[in-house]
């Protein structure tokens, strides 16, 4: 489908609907030298109609012509003639005749943004370091077997295979996270490390 749309029409359309913090421009590749057709919010860059194709943007569509590749561009940054950087997106537009015409491109300054998160954040606690996500079990077995699997998958080895050493080593880890304490789990963790109940009990009194 190819349609037709007003340039100074576009572009106070999109700037409207994003805002004053966004600049909306379009180009006419027609004439690289004045190529700036219409613009929308100018005071971000300072430009004004006839000011000519930037350099990312001559770029753009040497490369688009030499590739199949894709006719657009997002979230780029870019910088004002006043240092001020922007995140940009360019959009070529091909005439009838399949070769680049024109150029749509939204400039955003995104620093009230930046500010406002940042006083957001401020205002929130700070969150402490968590070393261990929690589980939401429906019961206490599913509780004690998310620990029991949580600590086994530390282990690049199968329980069989394990030394005395590294058994000792679970269950220590089983212990600090509470295992233990759920009914039951000494005796499926002693099945699974293939170990004595005793074995396992002499492992916590020498932890």
């Amino acid at each position: 489908m190819k349609i037709q749309i007003d340039a100074e029409l576009l572009v106070n359309f999109i700037a409207g609907v994003l805002g004053e913090d966004s600049e909306v421009v379009v180009h006419d590749l027609s004439n690289i030298n004045a190529s700036l057709a219409a613009i929308s919010n100018g005071h971000l860059s300072g430009r004004q109609v006839g000011a000519p194709a930037t350099d990312l943007a001559l770029r753009m569509v040497q490369e688009y012509r030499q590739s199949d590749g894709v006719s657009y561009k997002l979230n780029y940054r870019s910088k004002t003639h006043r240092g001020v950087l922007l995140r940009s997106s360019t959009l070529i537009i091909n005439g009838e005749d399949g070769e680049p015409a024109a150029m749509l491109c939204i400039n955003t300054d995104d620093k009230r943004l930046l500010d406002l998160q940042e006083s957001i954040r401020k205002l929130l606690p700070n969150e402490p370091e968590q070393t261990h996500q929690e589980s939401l079990s429906m019961s206490v077995d599913d509780v004690g077997q998310d620990i029991l699997q949580s600590v086994l998958e530390q282990y690049p080895i199968a329980p069989a295979r394990m030394s005395a050493e590294e058994k000792s080593q679970v269950v220590k880890d089983l212990e600090q996270r509470g295992l233990f304490s759920i009914r039951g789990f000494v005796a499926k963790t002693a099945q699974i490390l293939e170990i004595s109940e005793p074995t396992l009990y002499r492992y916590l009194k020498n932890s």
